[in-house]
């Protein structure tokens, strides 16, 4: 009996674990993310944030580099700045980044902002694009781009703002 609560404890100490860890780090991720927004604490780091009501979603926009930050969205370099005509947003498709856009729909709202100024985006359209074809960027709008379990397709989010 001993070994069976043994047991017993040692699982529920691994599964505690196994839960807690991702809840923590999302927290974490959560209050940066908060704090950041509400102090305007930018230091030149962030170009702004992305918020999407529907989901309640908000998270840091980084300028881009060469590497996407595994917890952060990145402004492109093939896009213009926040508030500029073609916004092209790019992030991971994981659960602190970009893995809830597969379910917006047409019409959902999206807001960016450059800490002074918020833009609102009405979605228009989700596409399925190659990794290479970047002709489906030819038009002004804001753009989210993700992976997919594909690593040669892209899932695409395409907006347009409102004024």
């Amino acid at each position: 009996m001993s070994l069976l609560r043994k047991l017993v404890k040692i699982f529920l100490i691994v599964s505690l674990f196994i839960f807690l860890i991702p809840i923590t780090k999302e927290v974490k991720v959560r209050n940066r993310v908060e704090e950041s927004i509400e102090n305007n604490n930018i230091n030149n780091e962030y170009s702004g944030f992305i918020y999407i009501p529907k989901f309640e979603y908000k998270n840091l926009i980084k300028k881009g580099d060469e590497s996407l930050d595994d917890n952060l969205v990145e402004l492109t370099n093939f896009s213009e700045d926040i508030g500029q005509n073609k916004v092209i947003l790019a992030g991971h498709n994981n659960r602190y980044v970009f893995n809830k856009i597969y379910d917006l729909d047409i019409k959902d709202q999206i807001i960016i902002s450059d800490f002074n100024v918020d833009y609102s985006y009405r979605v228009i359209d989700k596409h399925i694009i190659k990794v290479d074809d970047f002709s489906y960027f030819n038009s002004d709008g804001l753009y989210l781009i993700t992976c997919t379990n594909n690593n040669q397709k892209r899932f695409i989010i395409k907006a347009k703002r409102e004024f």
